[in-house]
């Protein structure tokens, strides 16, 4: 039998993490790159790239920056080559990049719900194509597709276009699960909830007007009593990335501090 903290190192393994320059992603990143992975992160802002891939490398990580828009198909086929020349391999692919956007549904422009299609899931869908066909090559590989408690649960402030995005990568995690289960290949959806990083920086500030508007009322919905912070999902990526979750196949692991399923919401 293997140790059980064994099952978690990552050493020798080769991941990339899609909007890993900041919040979310790159607490993933550094966690996979402290499990012992080489990692590579993109997303559109190369000053951003170059300080998170400076800390990778700090920890010890053979980090590479690569600028991409993964909305876009020759950035993400670029991406892919990329991964290839550099590293010869890719064991683990994090799809975290994404956009949100709030307000009345009726009200939101066809030109911003494309936005959010095009970034959170065509992106999602480009990039585990692409790196999916490398893995099938090599016979081996995890997937985690970052999706959100929003594909779970409405919110009254209008968030219709992203949660359909969020779910939509849950339905990609569950079919490609089961597709390329046969070459080795896992896909599994992490789904995180109120978080204090990322796209709900804001909540930083507690004396803030948005963390007092919107912050403090969801914290009262969390049976946990706080928000999520980075450390919290550092350790939800090397799971589901490592050999400890290698019996892990098309599952939805929810990290939100009990919101979705608190009945007194």
């Amino acid at each position: 039998m293997t140790h059980a903290l064994s099952l978690f190192k990552l050493d020798g393994k080769v991941a990339l993490v899609t909007g890993g320059g900041r919040g979310l992603g790159y607490h993933m990143a550094e966690g996979l790159a402290e499990a012992g992975a080489d990692v590579a992160i993109c997303g559109r802002n190369p000053e951003t790239l170059e300080a998170a891939r400076k800390k990778l490398a700090a920890i010890g990580s053979n980090a590479l920056a690569l600028p991409c828009d993964v909305a876009k198909e020759a950035d993400v086929v670029a991406l892919a080559a990329r991964m290839k020349e550099h590293y010869g391999r890719c064991d683990i692919l994090i799809n975290n990049a994404g956009v949100s956007a709030l307000g009345p549904s009726e009200q939101m422009a066809t030109e911003s719900w494309q936005q959010l299609m095009d970034i959170n899931l065509g992106g999602t869908f480009l990039c585990c194509r692409e790196i999916g066909k490398q893995m099938i090559a090599q016979k081996s590989g995890s997937i985690i597709n970052v999706s959100s408690e929003n594909g779970q649960v409405g919110f009254s402030m209008g968030m219709s276009a992203y949660a359909t995005t969020k779910i939509g990568q849950v339905g990609l995690t569950r079919s490609l699960a089961v597709e390329w289960g046969q070459h080795g290949i896992r896909v599994n959806a992490l789904l995180p909830g109120n978080t204090e990083e990322g796209m709900t920086e804001f909540f930083k500030d507690r004396e803030g007007p948005l963390y007092q508007g919107f912050g403090a009322p969801l914290v009262k919905l969390v049976p946990s009593g706080r928000l999520g912070t980075g450390d919290d999902f550092k350790g939800a990526a090397v799971f589901l990335a490592s050999d400890a979750s290698a019996y892990v196949n098309g599952a939805m692991l929810v990290v939100d501090g009990g919101f979705t399923i608190n009945a007194g919401v």
